[in-house]
């Protein structure tokens, strides 16, 4: 059976994460002791069947060559040598890619059935967006889709619910054939969504799928931590060889490895950073902490 290829877009910095993801990129941050990158790969129903590619930024070459020596041998590496943008590195390297295969943000943690999703593509003549409902679609980019689940505009975060509330998953099937069909409208830097999808839905070769779950972008402060604490938890404190005074009270929080809250401290909404020493009295909301 032909392997399917996947490209997952791992090249953000986490600025909003700062200085919890200082040097690091956001894909190798953990969740409960897991690298982020590990659980995406994880998400899909069966390794063995797919080939995963990670398009990298090369300021963070060293991590992710380590990553692939020391735990995952079997990811490829492309490394973006500039900023392309979402779809920079593909448009780029359009020649080179296969004729069908998947994306995905390197942020993405999906709770979703993802075996839906691939047989959807493989049924799908066109490219494909997975989509997703949400609440609040003002506060997104919302695709208008028509009868035929052919996606026929993008709206930029909408002042009502006129254009309906689906909007992107950040998970994609796509045809070198459609891209190349286009590619002449597309430029360097390049982005999916404000260059690329747009393009592909003038001329009809953008599809969605909506799929049902749940979805998490962890990267916010807000995010990170949903991310770690589970229905019915209050916090999330590392098993490993952190040091928590009794007189100290933390909520809504991650205290990630070896770090020491010493006495009357009170931390909520925050993350405090591995190594860190929070000393007596202090009172930490809403803050990412390292003092290492």
């Amino acid at each position: 059976m032909k392997m399917s290829e996947i490209y997952l877009l791992v090249g953000g910095e986490a600025t909003r994460l700062q200085p919890l993801s200082s040097g690091i990129p956001k894909a190798l941050l953990t969740i409960r002791g897991e690298r982020i990158i590990d659980k995406i790969i994880k998400q899909f129903p069966s390794s063995d069947d797919f080939n995963f590619n990670l398009i990298c930024s090369i300021k963070h070459e060293d991590f992710w060559r380590d990553y692939k020596n020391t735990y995952n041998n079997d990811v490829n590496l492309h490394f973006e040598t500039s900023k392309l943008d979402t779809a920079g590195y593909i448009v780029e390297n359009l020649h080179s890619m296969p004729d069908s295969f998947y994306c995905m943000n390197g942020d993405l943690l999906l709770n979703i059935d993802l075996l839906n999703f691939i047989k959807a593509a493989s049924n799908c003549s066109n490219s494909l967006i997975g989509s997703f409902e949400v609440d609040d679609p003002t506060r997104f980019g919302v695709l208008k889709i028509n009868s035929e689940n052919k996606v026929e505009q993008f709206i930029e975060k909408p002042k009502d619910m006129s254009y309906g509330n689906k909007i992107s998953l950040g998970l994609y099937h796509l045809y070198k054939k459609d891209i190349s069909k286009v590619y002449q409208n597309l430029e360097i830097p390049c982005s999916f969504e404000r260059q690329v999808f747009p393009e592909l839905s003038k001329v009809g070769l953008l599809n969605t799928y909506t799929v049902s779950g749940d979805m998490l972008d962890v990267g916010t402060l807000q995010s990170y931590i949903s991310a770690h604490i589970f229905k019915g938890e209050e916090n999330w404190i590392s098993p490993n060889n952190v040091q928590i005074s009794n007189s100290s009270k933390i909520k809504n929080s991650v205290i990630l490895d070896n770090c020491i809250i010493e006495d009357n401290v009170t931390i909520t909404d925050s993350i405090i950073s591995s190594h860190s020493i929070i000393t007596n009295g202090s009172n930490i909301n809403k803050e990412i902490i390292r003092t290492n």
